[in-house]
């Protein structure tokens, strides 16, 4: 018996031996898998990434415009906007801006105002914490003015388009792997549409909501 036992003993180390070379070999042949760093945008673990390959956001917009240069001919308008993002490298992203507000009475008056802008550019990224992720954009494209009065050379009309400038940024806070928010965004908006004098207006958008990180 104890023989047998010994003989079983020896063959039970034998196997764990082999077991162990086993994996060890499995583990040098197979492909490393690199834990990503929470400070890289995307690398291609969806459990700490900061930016997902796909993102799309809603969020509540206000901003304060004007009518032209001289005096202070500023009211407000309400909205809403929603952002697609497509991660290209690194912390760079495309985005694709749809933003529509609108006014009931401009400066009081007896018109209102309705705006809807489409835009789209460049997203820099830059993580400062696995769960905080500001970013910078500058977005170009179209407004399209409606509803409204605009002076134009043949007399007036109540719609019109012009160019469209979005610059600024925000901050988005991570939640889980599908979803963040959005505290803040801050956006010069620059419109050329057409209002009697210059034909440009000086507009600045503050807007929240929530993002949705798809993959």
């Amino acid at each position: 018996m104890r023989t047998l036992g010994t003989l079983f003993l020896g063959c039970a180390m034998v196997s764990l031996a082999a077991a162990s070379l086993t994996a060890t070999a499995q583990s040098s042949s197979s492909p490393r898998t690199v834990a990503s760093s929470p400070y890289v945008a995307y690398s291609g673990d969806k459990a700490t990434a900061i930016v997902a390959p796909l993102e799309i956001s809603v969020a509540y917009s206000y901003m304060h415009t004007n009518q032209g240069p001289g005096q202070c001919n500023c009211f407000t308008m309400n909205g809403g906007s929603t952002e697609a993002s497509i991660h290209a490298y690194r912390w760079l992203s495309g985005v694709a801006d749809l933003t529509g507000e609108r006014t009931g009475s401009v400066n009081g008056g007896p018109h209102g105002l309705s705006l809807v802008s489409f835009t789209v550019g460049p997203r820099f990224t830059y993580p400062i914490h696995h769960r905080y992720a500001p970013f910078a954009q500058t977005l170009v494209g179209v407004a399209h003015g409606f509803d409204s009065y605009f002076p134009v050379t043949s007399g007036s009309t109540s719609a019109t388009n012009g160019f469209a400038l979005l610059a600024g940024g925000g901050l988005d806070i991570r939640l889980g792997s599908y979803w963040a928010i959005r505290p803040i965004q801050a956006d010069y908006f620059l419109t050329q549409i057409p209002n009697g004098v210059n034909n440009r207006q000086n507009n600045f958008r503050l807007s929240a909501g929530v993002v949705l990180r798809i993959w």
